[in-house]
């Protein structure tokens, strides 16, 4: 099961744009988790890992060409897919806590604005403190 997956945001994508772009997201949110240590063993063990693990690669990157453009189960260590299950849960769209965090943090009023957030450090840090936060606000109601 795909938590997400640059397929599921295609219907209604904005045309003058690169399809790559409706990876950011999640690219951004699996290098926050790998930071984390939060990704799985076996998700070490592809070729690009240690540059994503090592700052020289985007997380978009990493997605596109290691994950098939998506992030499933088989991305996370146990730890990690129970957050992801947790911050993605949602009835309608299935993007949860995770989207509204990311809309926030990134000052964003609509879907074209979501798909036109360009892959760049700077966003990456911003999000790394909100998606941070969650993490830890989550994993302290499990105490």
């Amino acid at each position: 099961m795909h938590y997400d997956h640059i397929s599921f945001h295609l219907d209604n994508y904005p045309q003058d744009l690169a399809p790559q772009q409706a990876a950011h997201h999640i690219g951004y949110y699996y290098a926050w988790a790998v930071s984390q240590n939060l990704h799985s063993e076996a998700a070490s063990r592809l070729p690009t890992f240690h540059l994503l693990k090592n700052g020289y690669i985007s997380g978009t990157t990493f997605v596109l060409s290691e994950l098939g453009g998506g992030i499933d189960e088989t991305c996370f260590n146990e730890l990690g897919n129970r957050f992801t299950q947790y911050y993605y849960e949602d009835e309608d769209e299935g993007y949860g806590h995770f989207i509204n965090d990311y809309f926030q943090a990134l000052d964003l009023d609509s879907e074209s604005g979501f798909y036109r957030t360009a892959d760049a450090p700077e966003i990456q840090q911003k999000l790394n403190i909100v998606f941070q936060a969650a993490f830890e606000k989550w994993r302290n109601s499990l105490q």
